[in-house]
């Protein structure tokens, strides 16, 4: 099997996307999903299967193959990003923060399977990482350090990447869902050719190394609102592709002003578990 992922936005080929078969229990495990288990509004699993059913569709209607996890009984295996990603040709297995998510690696052992051993690199035990966390643009990569990824997990791959300039990126870390950051992407995305998603109060101090990459013309600015309902957590196919949330018309009008198509889906409900198209999503190869 081909890996190669270099950035957020060449021509996907294929993608491993989530599976909601099989949810098990509601999950509590970040402040959103929290919120909405208190409120009683958690999302049922006939919702989240069907927004994942049209996410698919989507992707295979713009020429992706898309594998999915085999199902671990009582499992949630929604959110494959995080489980682990792709760096130019090497697929990093990441280390969970939650010890209830561990297991989900094991949903998509056949495809490692198809992976030559030496492209598999695995996250040493004092190390945390999740594949939100980390966003590969080019020569660069960024790496969130929050509460699922640590400093140990930026060193590691800033050891294992020479040839990258890895950047660590400090997150807002709350017990709040309006103001936490789950992951890097929750925050900020880069999308179409020169341009980017961002909500420039995730993150603890400005992040100079994103202003010097991207013109302030080229910067989709959102609100604390917008955050909250996953705006930055779009997904690329190509540099001129995306999937996106329907809902998200202000979004949808900035990304179309750059000549960037926008393939609509429902993921609402999928979004209450604090997670939405990149999250769902773990790229094999781009062309």
């Amino acid at each position: 099997m081909r890996i190669d992922i270099n950035n957020e936005t060449s021509p996907l080929k294929s993608v491993i996307l989530g599976s909601a078969a099989d949810q098990g229990d509601p999950y509590d495990i970040n402040p959103v999903a929290k919120k909405h288990v208190q409120e009683g509004t958690y999302p049922t699993p006939e919702d989240i299967a069907e927004e994942m059913a049209e996410a698919k569709s989507a992707l295979e209607n713009l020429g992706v193959e898309v594998l999915q996890p085999e199902n671990l009984p009582k499992k949630k295996q929604i959110f494959t990003r995080d489980i682990g990603f792709v760096i130019e040709d090497k697929f990093i297995v990441a280390n969970m923060k939650e010890p209830i998510r561990a297991e989900e690696i094991k949903g998509i052992e056949y495809i490692l399977k198809e992976i030559p051993e030496q492209q598999i690199l695995h996250v040493p035990k004092e190390a945390t990482i999740e594949g939100g966390d980390v966003i590969v643009h080019n020569d660069h990569v960024f790496v969130g350090i929050s509460y699922r990824t640590n400093w140990a997990g930026f060193e590691f791959l800033k050891n294992n990447f020479p040839k990258k300039t890895v950047h660590p990126l400090p997150l807002v870390v709350t017990d709040d869902p309006a103001t936490n950051i789950l992951h890097l992407d929750c925050t900020f995305q880069p999308v179409g050719s020169n341009a980017a998603i961002i909500y420039e109060e995730g993150f603890v101090n400005k992040p100079d190394i994103i202003f010097d990459l991207f013109k302030d013309e080229d910067l989709i600015r959102v609100t604390q609102k917008e955050k909250e309902a996953m705006f930055p957590n779009i997904f690329s196919v190509g540099p001129n592709d995306v999937i996106i949330e329907k809902s998200f018309t202000r979004l949808i009008e900035e990304l179309e002003k750059r000549n960037i198509n926008c393939h609509l889906v429902k993921y609402s409900e999928t979004s209450k578990l604090s997670g939405l198209l990149r999250c769902s999503t773990l790229p094999l190869f781009r062309a």
